[in-house]
């Protein structure tokens, strides 16, 4: 039987942290632990883990005497703690669907190259019912690892958190999340093990990912212009380690700064419509940083004349404008989540190496 170390780092999720833990004892067909690291909560998580930890000794708890912070627990888990054959990190607030690990496993074993598999996340409310059990044969796939760490440039991240089950050895090979990169760090790591290793895939929902108000990733989302700068700052550390073994490197990161500098000349155009001067004008120093060439195009020079033209004249004369060229679709944002109830995951097509899984 497939053991699996599963770390659930917890600051301030008592809530839902016995039905994260209830999700990871449940999995059929593995040898689970639960390594539960609360990082001096100031809510009750003391007494639900302990709770947890004297009702099955699968569950550990620990607890920070002051506040580290989420990457040093994540590391303290994975790289400290961590001792089974495969390792899985989850929110406190996330849930394994059943056979999650089971499936994630059953790849690795029968694949001994891959350090890293993924699955698909359905994002859900505070109240979603529980994931039902999936049945029938399910799909996966072998990723090259150089086609994966290309997705990633090309496309970002590519993998929820709580669906990625690792190779304990390999993860600790690798090292864990960068500290200076909070919000990227799980791509530029994920591009680590796709550097060395190929990737493994699920077709099937292997996690829900809670999408909700507190959510640590929520407060990123308001700063997309940090975001492209900090995904590039991990393209680009990636390419110090690795870069020999990627030849085609080059082109990737040019396809990222083409990618970027639409995003932020659009965040551009929307601050432009919000009033919002600094952000205008930084958004579109950095489109021009990422892609030079973006002055000669038509619409860098639609948006000069918009700021020629003020926000009043502009807001006057925009609807006709638009009428007569129709409003062009705006690239999506550097990253959003799917409606509730959506997935998030990439399933290459056309499809690698692949396979079928008994459910």
């Amino acid at each position: 039987m497939n053991s699996v170390d599963v770390v659930i780092p917890c600051y301030n999720y008592a809530r839902f942290l016995e039905r994260c833990a209830r999700s990871v004892l449940d999995q059929e067909e593995v040898d689970v632990r639960v390594l539960i690291i609360d990082d001096a909560s100031s809510d009750h998580t003391p007494q639900v883990g302990q709770r947890l930890a004297a009702q099955d000794c699968r569950v550990e708890y620990r607890r920070h005497e002051v506040n580290v912070g989420h990457i040093d627990t994540y590391n303290e888990g994975l790289l400290g703690w961590a001792s089974a054959e495969y390792s899985l990190l989850i929110s406190a607030d996330d849930l394994l669907t059943p056979g999650a690990l089971a499936r994630a496993t059953r790849i690795m074993a029968r694949h001994p190259a891959v350090g890293l598999t993924y699955g698909m996340a359905r994002y859900v409310a505070d109240d979603a019912p529980p994931e039902p059990r999936q049945h029938g044969a399910i799909d996966f796939q072998l990723i090259p690892g150089d086609l994966f760490v290309q997705r990633c440039f090309e496309h970002g991240n590519t993998v929820s958190t709580p669906t990625a089950v690792v190779r304990t050895a390999v993860q600790q090979a690798v090292g864990g999340y960068a500290r200076d990169l909070p919000h990227s760090g799980d791509m530029e790591m994920w591009m680590r093990f796709g550097a060395q290793r190929p990737v493994g895939v699920v077709r099937a929902v292997q996690a829900c990912y809670r999408w909700h108000g507190d959510n640590m990733s929520r407060r990123y989302r308001a700063a997309q212009l940090r975001d492209m700068k900090e995904v590039e700052r991990a393209c680009l550390r990636l390419l110090d380690r690795c870069g020999s073994s990627l030849p085609y490197a080059d082109a990737w990161l040019a396809a990222m700064y083409r990618r970027f500098a639409e995003e932020a000349f659009w965040s551009a155009s929307n601050a432009f419509d919000l009033g919002d001067d600094e952000t205008f004008n930084v958004c579109l120093d950095y489109a021009r940083q990422c892609r030079p060439e973006i002055v000669r195009t038509a619409m860098w020079w639609r948006l000069r004349a918009k700021a020629i033209l003020g926000p009043t004249l502009w807001s006057s004369v925009r609807p006709a404008i638009d009428h007569l060229r129709g409003s062009p679709p705006r690239p999506k944002a550097l990253w959003a989540p799917p409606p509730l109830g959506g997935q998030f995951g990439w399933w290459p097509e056309p499809e690698f190496g692949s396979g079928t899984l008994p459910c």
